[in-house]
C-alpha cells in the first residue's frame, strides 16, 4: 500500500473502546501510531485497512500521535485502545520513572505482540563533515517530534555518550526533519526504527550518511540503558547505506486492558493470517511474533485475548 493512501486514512480521533463486538454493535478501536513519516504511522495505517476487511464488527481508527511516549501516556489515561509502544516505555511505566514519573502506574497495559525491533540512528548529508557521533557536538540536530519515542531514544543515546548538552536540539516531525536536512536548515536528524519514509525519500534524491557508532559507544549505551542491545541494520535498508551496527530496542503492539478478549483474539488471528499482506504495506510487520516471555518480563501481562490465540496455535513459547 502506498504511503499516500495510508496518509489519507489518518484521523485525529479518540474512540472509547467499551462493550463487546456483536452482530449489532461495532467495537471502536483507537490505535495510536506516530506522525506521518514515522514507522508506527504506516504500520497502524496498513493494519487498520487490512484487518478491517476481515473484521466488519471492529472499526479501527488510526490516531496520529507523537509516537511511543505519547501512545503509552494516552493508553494509561484511557484515551487510546491500542498503541505501538517501546518495551522500555512499558517497563518504565510500571515503575513510574522517566517520562512516566507523573503518570498513573501503567497497570492497564497489556501485550498483544512484538511489533518489531527498531534501531536508533543519526542521519546527515554526505560531505557534511559529520563522520562520527562525536562530530554532532556543536551541530543542530532534530531529535524527533515532541512526545515521541524517538526523542526519548535519541536523548538517551546522546546522554550515554556525554554530548546531549553539546548539540543544538530541534523538535520536528520526521517528514519536516528530512526536508530540513535536505535544505541545509539542520545538520542532522535522529530516527528510531527502519525503514523510515523520511529517510527513504531523502536517500532517493541525495547522498546521505547514517552516522556510524564505535564499538565502545555501543557498549556505553547498552551499559547505561540496559533496555538497548546492539544489532545490525541491513545494507538493503536505505539506498547507498552499508550495513551498520547500532542500538536497538524492542517495540510492542499494546492494548488497554478494557478491550474485550474476543476482539483482541480476532484482531491477532487476522494479523497473523495476513502477516505477509501487512508486511507488504510496511516491512516492519514481517517481524511480528508473540514474544510472550520477554514482554511479561517488562512487568505487564499479555492481553488474555492474545494469549488465548497463542495457546490455541501453540505459539505461546515463541
Amino acid at each position: 500500500m502506498r504511503h499516500s493512501a495510508l496518509a489519507a486514512t489518518a484521523a485525529l480521533c479518540i474512540a472509547i473502546g467499551a462493550g463487546s463486538a456483536s452482530a449489532q454493535d461495532t467495537q471502536e478501536i483507537a490505535w495510536g501510531g506516530s506522525n506521518p513519516g514515522g514507522v508506527m504511522y504506516y504500520m497502524v495505517g496498513v493494519a487498520g485497512t487490512e484487518l478491517g476487511k476481515d473484521l466488519p464488527n471492529v472499526n479501527i481508527t488510526q490516531v496520529t500521535t507523537g509516537g511511543s511516549t505519547e501512545n503509552a501516556k494516552r493508553l494509561i489515561k484511557g484515551e487510546l485502545d491500542m498503541g505501538i509502544v517501546y518495551g522500555s516505555h512499558v517497563f518504565m511505566s510500571q515503575d513510574q520513572t522517566g517520562p512516566f514519573e507523573n503518570d498513573e502506574k501503567g497497570t492497564m497495559l497489556r501485550g498483544v505482540a512484538m511489533a518489531y525491533e527498531g534501531p536508533t540512528y543519526f542521519v546527515t548529508m554526505a560531505g557534511s563533515g559529520i563522520e562520527s557521533i562525536a562530530d554532532l557536538a556543536g551541530k543542530t540536530v532534530a531529535l524527533g517530534p515532541p512526545g515521541s519515542g524517538t526523542v526519548f531514544n535519541c536523548s538517551n543515546i546522546l546522554t550515554a555518550l556525554g554530548i546531549l548538552g553539546d548539540i543544538e536540539p530541534q523538535m520536528m516531525t520526521f517528514g519536516d526533519a528530512g526536508r530540513a536536512l535536505g535544505n541545509g536548515q539542520i545538520d542532522a536528524f535522529c530516527q528510531s526504527s527502519s525503514p523510515a519514509a523520511a529517510v527513504t525519500e531523502l536517500a532517493e534524491t541525495n547522498d546521505i550518511l547514517v552516522v556510524p557508532y564505535g564499538e565502545d559507544e555501543l557498549a556505553s549505551i547498552n551499559e547505561t540503558f540496559p533496555f538497548y542491545h546492539t544489532g545490525t541494520m541491513p545494507e538493503t535498508t536505505y539506498k547507498g547505506v552499508p550495513a551498520t551496527d547500532m542500538p536497538f530496542t524492542t517495540v510492542y503492539w499494546v492494548a488497554h486492558e478494557r478491550v474485550p478478549e474476543d476482539v483482541v483474539h480476532d484482531m491477532v488471528a487476522a494479523a497473523y493470517e495476513k502477516q505477509d499482506v501487512l508486511a507488504e504495506g510496511h516491512k516492519a510487520w514481517a517481524q511480528m511474533k508473540p514474544d510472550v516471555e520477554n514482554f511479561e518480563a517488562l512487568g505487564a501481562p499479555m492481553h488474555p485475548g492474545a494469549l488465548a490465540y497463542y495457546e490455541e496455535e501453540g505459539l505461546a513459547s515463541q
